[in-house]
């Protein structure tokens, strides 16, 4: 192989490895969440307060800047992202994390309707298949917790809410970075407008916004640097070299570091049937990978 041909291999990888590395840190992120002693408008107040002024002097480290026309795009993909968050972070806290990361990794499943359509991307039937098993599946997972507290139900429902909002985030972020904007000015605008919808809704939801304290902090940090700066930061960047089907696939990985984390730290179980059913989506959204790679 010559070196301009190297390069060039090196340099496709580079995507991937990013998306990769992304997905590897969101992964952590629910269980930093659940670490944390206070509820999940709190932790949402400060993980924003910290990470915006962080986003915007990475941006203009990286050579980027804020401008009208930036926050113009970032709005839509801005308030999309303050309702993930304010769902997601509510459903880690509300039920198992299992299921809390399971029900939004049926991500691909809808994105490949979307892409077929918006994007022109190939849908086969095979995948179509798999797309409908893995969203019956979610579903059962859901319905076969029926009988437990209210609480985790919530949770669960809160999950499925993340769903849409995060493939509508999704989808939004690579309509966007289709085009030259700059990676890092665009997810520094997009957490600034999250900032605005997430900040007041946790500051009058909360009723505990005095409990952080200890290690919460350095968690709370970590939120920032993980899930925010590195896994929000990598993937925006790569979905401009990705096509959306590979980079909604590439984020299966994240419940599955998600679920194993939850049992080992803190002894989270499935019961039998939604066990079933999580296998089942597991099972279906590996079809989509295996018929995605042929």
């Amino acid at each position: 192989m010559t070196a301009s041909l190297r390069t060039r291999a090196t340099s496709s990888d580079l995507p991937l490895v990013a998306g990769a590395l992304a997905v590897f840190a969101w992964g952590f992120g629910p269980l930093i969440v659940r670490g944390i002693h206070a509820s999940a408008a709190s932790i949402i107040v400060f993980r924003f307060a910290f990470a915006v002024p962080v986003m915007i002097a990475i941006a203009y480290l990286a050579g980027g800047r804020l401008s009208l026309a930036v926050f113009r795009h970032a709005l839509g993909p801005g308030v999309l992202f303050a309702l993930s968050t304010m769902a997601s972070f509510s459903s880690y806290k509300t039920t198992s994390i299992a299921l809390a990361t399971l029900i939004p990794a049926v991500q691909p499943a809808l994105i490949l309707f979307i892409a077929s359509r918006l994007f022109g991307e190939r849908l086969p039937a095979r995948r179509v298949v798999c797309a409908v098993a893995a969203l019956s599946g979610v579903f059962g997972v859901v319905l076969a917790s029926g009988n437990t507290s209210g609480t985790a139900m919530r949770g669960n429902l809160l999950a499925l809410s993340n769903l849409f909002l995060w493939t509508a985030y999704f989808v939004q972020v690579k309509r966007v970075r289709s085009t030259d904007i700059h990676s890092w000015s665009f997810l520094a605008a997009v957490f600034t407008v999250a900032s605005c919808v997430a900040i007041p809704w946790g500051l009058t939801a909360a009723t505990d916004i005095h409990a952080i304290g200890g290690t919460d902090w350095l968690l709370l940090g970590l939120t920032v640097v993980g899930p925010g700066l590195m896994g929000h930061g990598l993937m925006t960047w790569a979905q401009r070299h990705l096509d959306m089907t590979v980079a909604s696939l590439l984020t299966l990985g994240a419940p599955v570091i998600s679920a194993t984390g939850a049992w080992l730290i803190f002894d989270e179980k499935l019961r039998a049937l939604q066990g079933f059913f999580a296998a089942a989506v597991l099972v279906a959204l590996a079809g989509i990978v295996v018929d995605a790679r042929s």
